[in-house]
């Protein structure tokens, strides 16, 4: 069985159980990457507006601006945005809040908007008839 790991303990929860989900990952109000989850796995992609400026370079772990990437599991990338169970204050949000763990796109949602590790902010998008502006 595959196991989606908490970045800093090692600690992993079962398969992931995400919903379908999409979030933007902004630089300041540049719209960059637009990540998707639904029954097949996750993908990303870089918005129009990404692509027609030329201030801000690609992610290195995505260097191909016209490619949709796709995957089984969450890329490590986006993983580090989501604290370990094994901290007692996110054991007690999990819990208070009624989240499942292995539900990434949940977790990404409640815990993933900002990250130490760099300058981005992942934006949950809504999903269904609405499309993100920024495709």
């Amino acid at each position: 069985m595959r196991m989606f790991r908490g970045v800093s303990s090692g600690h992993g929860v079962s398969d992931d159980r995400s919903a379908d989900a999409v979030f933007l990952l902004c630089m300041g109000e540049l719209p960059m990457l637009i990540l998707s989850r639904d029954a097949t796995g996750w993908s990303l992609r870089y918005t129009d507006e990404f692509k027609t400026q030329d201030r801000v370079s690609p992610l290195v772990p995505f260097p191909d601006v016209e490619k949709v990437y796709r995957s089984k599991e969450i890329w490590p990338f986006f993983a580090v945005r989501i604290p370990s169970i094994a901290r007692p204050e996110i054991q007690r949000t999990v819990r208070s809040e009624q989240l499942d763990y292995s539900d990434v796109a949940a977790m990404l949602s409640r815990f993933g908007k900002r990250s130490i590790a760099d300058p981005f902010e992942l934006r949950p998008q809504p999903v269904g008839g609405r499309r993100v502006a920024a495709m």
